[in-house]
């Protein structure tokens, strides 16, 4: 299930001296820590994320302590058992605990932030997390981010693109985008986020279900023009979780004017 891609872009950086970063990334739904059949997979999704060392995961449909999931703080045993930093933000209390995104970060994390976005299918104003946090990497400063867009309608999502847009519009140093997007490549509301980013994983396979998968739902983006190049594309071909992992590997450019 892998795919790789050679791409190169130059020209863009006038008289600028540049210094390339390279970055592996992995994006993750792992379904409460639970396979298809609902059985328990936490410890196997734990060595699978030590054994891949990336860099960076973002994680959707993570517990807190919630009884469902045998009142485990799924973040916090998923840093211990690989050695990485973490961060949870939830979407909602639920059973016990809680709901939400996380990440997980070989680096230590800076500004972690729950930048609450709109979820406008339930019929009644509600918001659902999205959660970003900065790491430094040699001399670059990152800014990562990982969300869970409603999977119930298209406008919703259509909105939550828009809103992540404007976050991120303005800013110039790296920011990473991982996802479950629930849209598919070519729908409306990915093009709107691909105004400012480019996806680094549109050769890699679908990703859900994870048994025999159909559709790419699941997505690693970078801020526009500062790729130098994307080394690796990957669907991880595990059977952990109901969706797979979405994994790159690419170089990003911090670019020092003459």
């Amino acid at each position: 299930m892998k795919r790789f891609l050679i791409l190169a872009i130059s020209g863009f950086l006038g008289s600028s001296s540049v210094l390339a970063q390279k970055m592996s990334v992995m994006s993750y739904n792992i379904h409460i820590g639970q396979n298809s059949a609902n059985h328990d997979q936490l410890m196997e999704i734990a060595r699978y994320i030590k054994n891949s060392k990336v860099d960076i995961i973002g994680l959707q449909e993570v517990d807190s302590v919630c009884n469902r999931s045998g009142k485990v703080d799924q973040m916090k045993f998923l840093a211990e058992q690989t050695g990485m930093y973490y961060a949870y933000a939830r979407h909602f209390e639920f059973d016990g605990g809680s709901y939400g995104l996380g990440v997980l970060s070989r680096y230590p994390l800076m500004n972690i932030k729950d930048l609450r976005i709109s979820l406008s299918s339930t019929g009644k104003p509600e918001t659902r997390s999205f959660l970003t946090v900065d790491f430094i990497k040699g001399r670059t400063k990152f800014t990562f981010a990982t969300v869970h867009m409603d999977y119930r309608d298209s406008r919703s999502r259509q909105v939550q693109s828009e809103e992540i847009v404007k976050i991120f519009s303005e800013r110039k140093n790296p920011i990473i985008l991982t996802g479950d997007f629930n849209a598919k490549p070519g729908t409306k509301e990915l093009e709107t986020l691909e105004s400012i980013f480019t996806d680094v994983t549109q050769l890699s396979g679908p990703t859900y279900p994870a048994i025999k998968p159909k559709n790419k739902i699941d997505f690693i983006m970078v801020k526009k023009g500062l790729i130098a190049m994307i080394k690796k594309q990957d669907t991880g071909d595990v059977v952990y979780s109901d969706h797979l992992p979405v994994l790159a590997v690419f170089k990003v450019i911090k670019s020092y004017r003459n």
